[in-house]
């Protein structure tokens, strides 16, 4: 041992005297104490019902006076519109599906005025369905205008009758051209098909309607439409939103916007994200607990096998995280996504210091003293490095108290303070407890150590232990300095939740999303500047000014346009329709088609339009064969004609617009571009996946090179990125620095105080490097995970080096009930974090899992490095 051994005894002396007093007069004054311990409980749970509140918003985890903070509320405070919304995302097939979704939950959010604040609902405003011609690209325009060439026959037919006896008679027409050697029209094979389509639907028993629009427009795959809201949001209500989120889902099924009527509605956007995390966050938490306290009810009845210990940990435990929960809303007055997890903390750390005082209580009670006196000499004995061990634990906590990081700040305040609540439980109620039961019976206290065989071999190949650790320590640093950190939110949310997924979708649809970058401009014509510069940019895929939303190329297109005006007119301008058909009639109709169908001679199976008119023919068969074929040829006539009447209107409006200016737009639009001041607004969409932090990186990095100022949510966890990092930075210092120093002034040795540090920063290198092998990047979250290696790995290292200075040898030590203790402690410590990893929410998952192979790299360099080097150490003198 170090020269300064034998003269430090003073201080600790006085602090064993100390606690041995306390702890005997705790033994002997039992039920006054349990009592001051009961009243103190109820106070903390009344107190804790009274005010406990969990704020979800993810946006107060950072200091609101960083720069990129404050930039992204100067956009805020220009644009309102864009805060905490909620993107209601409609998605369908059929084109007219999707507009009568939308509309009709657009009407029912705007009644709801007790519940929203604003509804943006863009495809809602005619002025967009007025102009949809317009809006396409020129090669999309004149495909439409090709198809409506081609259906133009049989539209004529239905405008002048609007019924099936009009387009069976049409169809008619066409099959009898075929027959005397012309060739079908162009639109045949279509029209032909979709009939097909809708009178088997009809025969199925799913009728389904012909989507005039879709024909039109020539539509493929999902449509997507959108509505924006802005609820009256409270992120501290227990489920944050959840009664906005509850209610729209409600309203979409009462409208029966569901997948079995062809439509889907989802959420997404920062409101349903932040609520789909607290839910995954507090399930996965509840989870944990659960799971936390059966293994460490396991452990302790393994390890322990004393059922008086056991229980007194237990109950002492509960009354640490009932005071240390009372203490959170005291001093912090509300928990976060990070501090949340604090009750699992407490139960992987708070009982070590009882299984210590425990395990020591046992040992004494050996040499047959008394129940005080055993417990208060375990007092003063272990209670000195159990004290030592709640400071160095608190340190690692409060280190990140400095940092710009409140949310993390919030966590050490609540944790550090309760590390030195469940000292002062331990020492108080769980000596109370003891002193009401039976001493430890000799067969619980007897046995060899299991730990005891580890000596020999310690003792044996200390050198090679030590060269080994070595060894490993110097690749784990090489591996560690490959560790990154994922700053983006998005990685602490579950992927596979609808809010995520949704997120993905819009993005992958090129639709804007809160991922989107922001840029304000001076006027609309720094925005267009601003914008052309932006898209010179490798990692942007579009920057859109408000021009963007003005449609281009707007004479070449008002070009075909008109043109199709002019075949359109027999469309546009019928006739005046014929009176509606009788029932005989509606059947005539479909009785000469079957006919003209069935003369059709054999051959041309590969002509497409000879199979779509025998197709047809073979659906008009089993049509005619039904027990009812005029009410069949009825329910027909209506799923054919549907909506035509409509949308021939809406082919009128759409072919005889005029040209677009930004002014003509509609005015939420343009609010939403343009701010009353004239600051124009530019949206920056990413060329990668922004959900991956090194892609969001790049293009924030990329747009700053433009637009230093740029804001949004991409530009905000950049910045957050950065925090972390400097949090860190500065917890890893603080942390280092105190209990280092804490070290040398308990130990009186800096050699000492080195020789219980560098098995612990080899755990924590450990540790860092697997993080890197199984691609776990430290995060928001898990930045916690290394200041708490080293003021909770400091705590092992001390028990075990307490006990050797304490004037015994290495192999005293080693068959002691210290190892037992530490592996113990260790045990239910991986307990706790273990249950962390099976939460969904990924961050405590991440968490979890890197604060357990944490443990486990501590267990080996407390149990087996250290003590090799304490052999090492005493063979030199």
């Amino acid at each position: 041992m170090s020269e300064g051994t034998s003269g430090d005894r003073e201080a600790p002396g006085r602090i064993e005297r100390a606690l041995t007093a306390l702890v005997f007069a705790v033994s002997r004054n039992p039920w006054l104490t349990l009592g001051l311990a009961a009243a103190l409980t109820a106070l903390s749970v009344i107190y804790s019902q009274q005010t406990i509140r969990i704020n979800s918003d993810d946006s107060a985890l950072i200091s609101q006076d960083e720069p990129f903070r404050k930039e992204y509320q100067a956009f805020i405070d220009v644009f309102p519109q864009f805060d905490e919304t909620t993107v209601i995302v409609i998605t369908s097939d059929s084109i007219d599906r999707a507009e009568e979704a939308v509309n009709s939950m657009t009407e029912a959010l705007i009644r709801r005025t007790d519940l929203v604040d604003t509804v943006y609902s863009p495809s809602a405003d005619p002025f967009f369905e007025d102009h949809a011609l317009l809006y396409l690209d020129a090669p999309d325009l004149e495909d439409v205008i090709d198809r409506l060439a081609e259906a133009q026959p049989a539209l004529t037919a239905l405008a002048e009758d609007p019924s099936l006896r009009g387009l069976m008679g049409e169809l008619q027409l066409s099959v009898e051209q075929l027959l005397e050697g012309e060739e079908l029209p162009p639109g045949f094979a279509r029209m032909a098909d979709r009939i097909s389509e809708v009178s088997e639907s009809l025969l199925a028993g799913q009728p389904r309607s012909i989507s005039w629009a879709d024909e039109f427009l020539d539509q493929e795959g999902e449509v997507y439409r959108i509505i924006i809201v802005q609820g009256r949001k409270n992120f501290e209500e227990e489920i944050s939103t959840s009664k906005l989120i509850g209610e729209i889902r409600s309203m979409g099924e009462s409208l029966q916007l569901t997948p079995e009527n062809g439509v889907r509605l989802r959420l997404t956007g920062m409101v349903p994200l932040a609520h789909d995390e607290l839910e995954t966050l507090q399930s996965g938490l509840s989870l944990a607990l659960l799971i936390s306290l059966s293994l460490l009810t396991v452990i302790l009845g393994f390890g322990v096998r004393s059922l008086r210990i056991i229980v007194s940990t237990l109950v002492t435990l509960l009354a640490s995280l009932t005071w240390t929960t009372a203490w959170a809303m005291l001093s912090v007055g509300e928990f976060n996504l990070i501090s949340a997890a604090f009750a699992v903390l407490m139960i992987g750390l708070g009982v070590d210091f009882a299984i210590h005082i425990g395990l020591r209580y046992e040992e004494e009670s050996r040499q047959s003293r008394s129940v005080p006196e055993a417990l208060s000499r375990a007092g003063g004995k272990a209670g000195p490095s159990v004290a030592l061990c709640a400071l160095t634990s608190a340190i690692g906590f409060l280190s990140f108290v400095p940092t710009p990081y409140p949310g993390l700040a919030s966590l050490g305040i609540i944790a550090g303070g309760g590390m030195f609540i469940s000292l002062i439980a331990t020492l108080t109620v769980f000596p109370a407890l003891l002193a009401l039961m039976r001493p430890p019976t000799p067969k619980q206290m007897g046995g060899v150590p299991l730990l005891a065989r580890l000596y020999p071999g310690v003792e044996r190949w200390a050198g090679t232990i030590v060269l080994v650790a070595a060894i490993v320590g110097g690749a784990a640093v090489g591996l560690a300095t490959q560790m990154k950190f994922d700053f983006s939110t998005l990685s602490m949310r579950d992927p596979d939740s609808e809010s995520m997924r949704t997120l993905k979708d819009l993005q992958s649809e090129e639709i804007v999303t809160d991922y989107s970058a922001t840029v304000i401009a001076k006027d609309r014509a720094a925005a267009e500047a601003l914008a052309i510069e932006l898209e010179a940019l490798e990692g942007v895929l579009e920057a859109r000014p408000p021009s963007w939303y003005v449609a281009g190329d707007q004479e070449n297109k008002l070009f075909m346009i008109e043109d199709a005006a002019f075949f359109l007119e027999s469309i546009l301008n019928p006739p005046p329709p014929v009176a509606p058909p009788s029932d005989a009639q509606r059947l005539e109709a479909v009785e000469d088609l079957r006919a003209a169908i069935a003369q059709l001679p054999r051959g041309h199976e590969l002509d497409p339009a000879w199979q779509s008119a025998r197709r047809l023919g073979a659906v008009l068969d089993r049509l005619a064969a039904q027990p009812n074929p005029s009410a069949s040829a009825v329910r027909l006539e209506k799923l054919v004609v549907n909506d035509l009447e409509e949308r021939i209107e809406w082919i009128g409006r759409a072919v005889t617009v005029d040209g677009v200016a930004f002014e003509d737009l509609p005015a939420e639009l343009r609010r939403r571009s343009v701010s009353p001041d004239g600051l124009a607004r530019i949206a920056v969409l990413p060329v990668e996946d922004v959900r991956d932090a090194d892609a969001l990186g790049r293009f924030v990095t990329a747009v700053a090179e433009v637009a230093p100022h740029a804001t949004g949510r991409p530009a905000v966890e950049a910045g957050i990125g950065r925090v972390v990092v400097l949090t860190f930075r500065i917890a890893i210092g603080i942390t280092l620095v105190l209990v280092f120093s804490i070290l040398v002034l308990s130990l009186r040795s800096l050699f000492d105080a080195l020789l219980v540090l560098l098995p612990i920063t080899l755990a924590a290198m450990m540790t860092t490097a697997t993080g890197v092998l199984i691609d776990m990047p430290f995060n928001m979250t898990n930045v916690v995970v290394i200041p708490l290696i080293m003021g909770l790995g400091i705590d092992n290292g001390i028990h075990v080096f307490f006990r050797f200075r304490g004037g015994e040898s290495l192999e005293a030590m080693m068959t002691s009930s210290t190892p037992r203790a530490v592996l113990l402690s260790a045990m239910t410590t991986l307990a706790a974090f273990g249950a962390l990893a099976v939460s969904g929410h990924p961050g405590m998952h991440s968490i979890g899992v890197l604060l357990s192979f944490a443990v486990i790299y501590l267990i080996v360099c407390t149990l087996v490095v250290l003590p090799a080097m304490l052999a090492l150490s005493a063979r030199r003198g």
